[in-house]
């Protein structure tokens, strides 16, 4: 790939990336800014994409781009008051975090720029033999805690779904205190 074709990949996967990730964090709805996660993680998967990292590419896609998105959709969409307008689904906390957040970035480009790495477009030696390892460590030695984290994310679905729909009983209501005073009377026929 040529010098130009690179660059005009890397900055439209940028793009991809940073925008929908500054529209997640400006949404004013939670729902809205679930839905902007969808490129930015679509983003992320064109990054391990370029840079032939060809198992995290389909893992971006399959898991976070698919199942966690879908999840997380979902768990807000049974959030009680989560659509209604009239409940305030920001806090105060937004100045702060986006200057933690600029200082953070500021300080990532920095440590970016002072590296001197050789920037090749030539392919790593050992990197399919890399993925194949770490596909076989995932089937084999790691199977049974990759399928339990899997048992617990669905046990942790079905509890939201539980904690969501769950009837409330309605409070009985307090009787004015005119209603509430119980008048004695002495029995009848008794001496």
């Amino acid at each position: 790939m040529s010098s130009l074709a690179a660059q005009v990949a890397f900055y439209s996967l940028a793009a991809l990336t940073l925008i929908p990730a500054l529209m997640v964090v400006r949404a004013r709805s939670v729902v809205h800014a679930g839905f902007w996660l969808l490129p930015c993680f679509v983003g992320v998967a064109g990054f391990y994409a370029a840079l032939e990292a060809h198992f995290f590419f389909v893992v971006q896609l399959l898991i976070y781009a698919g199942a966690i998105l879908v999840l997380i959709l979902f768990a807000l969409m049974l959030t009680r008051d989560v659509m209604n307008p009239h409940v305030p689904q920001s806090n105060r906390m937004g100045l702060l975090a986006g200057l933690i957040c600029s200082l953070l970035g500021l300080a990532a480009a920095w440590l970016l720029a002072s590296q001197s790495w050789p920037l090749t477009a030539e392919r790593p030696a050992g990197m399919t033999a890399q993925t194949r390892a770490l596909g076989d460590a995932l089937i084999g030695l790691y199977a049974v805690p990759f399928e339990v984290a899997s048992l617990l994310l669905l046990a942790a679905l079905i509890g939201a779904i539980v904690l969501a729909k769950a009837e409330r009983e309605p409070e009985p209501e307090t009787p004015p205190l005119a209603e509430a005073v119980v008048t004695v009377r002495e029995p009848v026929g008794v001496e």
